[in-house]
């Protein structure tokens, strides 16, 4: 069953798909979570003024009471305590301070409050309650209570001094009504900075998303610019490193479509060119066989044979493309076994022996006797095969082909020489792609034009170190190296 194929073209998105894309933009993400966050550090602070503030500030003046009365306490034990120590610590503290004796009398004043103080303003039955309180609690006695006056909130502390018995009461009255009007003043300022962050948040979350978002935008417009074919395309990433690394890898992967698109046309060019030429042959005789060489025999036989002749190199360069296809895409699986080198060389040569008798070649062959390697045999016959194709047909005048193998450590490297006129420095690293010729050279007598891209990827996928030694005027030599198993 025929599986769905993907589709690839090129769709015209809808605008409800338009806006969805926009929603999951990277500029549009990092707006919004920034703008996020904005929001949840405001909401985080305006939380805790609200439920810390008045806490906060009723611990601070519990903690500046603590701070008055202990120092307070430390100067009456020493003998310094005077007027002035209360007067300065009820002023710095913005406090009324009495220390009374065991009966009630006043040995030190502070007042700043007046009748609104619960002590100064309070009468003799109220003062002798706080006394009693502080009495039986052994310590001091907290008390929030509103003032004479004006109803103001007021903190009363009051302790009684004295190890064993109580010898004096100091007495502190603060007012609490600072804590409204702070309260409201803080919150008009905390409002004000509210909006300027939100302003400043919001306007430096855009200018985040858009300077964030700016080089992937270039990227993705040079992207849609290489898929509609622009294979000349410039990928700019400038900004970030990410952006940066991402385009060079695109700027190489366009050089190399560009390539690959390269020998895509140079490839059709070259098959069509060597697919016209025989079926070219094959029609023009066919007709003469038609027309004119039908009733003749021997010419009959003749046309016929070169068409036969024809048919075969048609029929060798679709194996040749078959071959090259299934290797590229690893289609094609490698059967090892352990052959003896000599042998094997010395099976193929033999074949060129027509050859060699016909047109002249002469064939070198040195080759160890003990040598073993892992190959695939069938694969192994391609490439040296290829390989001496490729000899014959860049021989030269000299006609002198030498099939070596030298053995080099646990290595053995197996080359092919020719004695032609060499490879030109520039052209070696391209001599094994498809279709390559050198340019001072007739076409193939012997191969499609494939060979060596076969071979390229035979030992590639047999991985095997392999190259090309050439020196113009001199000849070329192509090499491959494997590991050996002495018999």
């Amino acid at each position: 069953m025929q599986g769905d194929k993907k589709d690839c073209g090129k769709k015209e998105p809808k605008k409800r798909i338009r806006l969805s894309e926009s929603l999951r933009s990277v500029r549009f993400t990092v707006w919004i979570y920034f703008a996020i966050f904005i929001v949840s550090i405001l909401i985080l602070m305006w939380i805790t003024f609200i439920a810390t503030f008045e806490t906060n500030f009723r611990m601070r003046k519990n903690s500046d009471i603590e701070k008055v009365s202990n120092a307070i306490v430390s100067a009456l034990e020493s003998g310094s305590l005077t007027k002035r120590t209360i007067s300065t610590l009820g002023h710095d503290y913005d406090m009324c301070i009495v220390l009374q004796d065991r009966y009630g009398l006043n040995l030190y004043s502070y007042d700043i409050m007046s009748d609104n103080c619960l002590i100064h303003g309070g009468s003799e039955q109220e003062l002798s309650e706080y006394r009693r309180q502080a009495r039986e609690s052994k310590d001091h006695v907290y008390m929030t209570e509103a003032g004479n006056s004006f109803s103001v909130n007021t903190l009363l502390y009051v302790r009684a001094l004295g190890r064993t018995e109580t010898v004096a009461y100091l007495m502190i009255n603060t007012s609490l009504e600072p804590l409204d009007s702070t309260e409201q003043l803080l919150r008009e300022q905390m409002m004000q900075l509210s909006i300027f962050i939100l302003i400043l948040g919001f306007g430096i979350s855009v200018f985040l998303s858009r300077l964030l978002s700016t080089p992937i935008t270039r990227i993705t417009r040079s992207a849609e610019k290489l898929a509609q074919g622009d294979f000349n395309v410039e990928f700019n990433g400038n900004g970030y490193t990410e952006t940066e690394k991402l385009a060079d890898t695109l700027n190489y992967a366009s050089c190399e479509i560009t390539k690959i698109d390269t020998m895509r046309r140079d490839l059709m060019a070259n098959i069509s060119h060597d697919l016209r030429t025989p079926l070219t042959m094959v029609k023009a005789y066919a007709e003469m066989i038609r027309d004119l060489s039908g009733d003749n025999p021997e010419k009959r036989n003749e046309h016929l044979e070169i068409i036969i002749e024809e048919s075969d190199r048609l029929a060798a360069l679709v194996n040749d493309i078959m071959d090259l296809t299934k290797l590229e895409s690893g289609a094609s699986a490698l059967n090892l076994e352990n052959i003896l080198l000599s042998e094997r060389i010395s099976q193929i040569m033999n074949r060129y022996a027509v050859i060699s008798e016909r047109d002249g070649y002469s064939f070198y062959v040195s080759v160890p006797d003990d040598i073993r390697i892992n190959v695939d045999p069938i694969k192994f016959d391609q490439v040296i095969y290829n390989l001496v194709n490729n000899a014959v047909n860049y021989s030269g005048d000299s006609r002198e082909i030498y099939v070596c193998a030298i053995v080099s450590g646990e290595n053995v490297e197996i080359s092919v020489t020719d004695t032609g006129d060499g490879i030109p420095e520039d052209q070696l690293g391209v001599i094994f792609d498809r279709y390559y010729r050198a340019e001072k050279h007739k076409r193939d007598k012997i191969g499609t034009g494939l060979g060596l891209s076969i071979v390229k990827q035979i030992l590639i996928m047999h991985g095997f170190d392999f190259g090309v030694r050439s020196e113009e005027k001199v000849g070329s030599t192509f090499w491959f190296r494997t590991k050996m198993l002495r018999s």
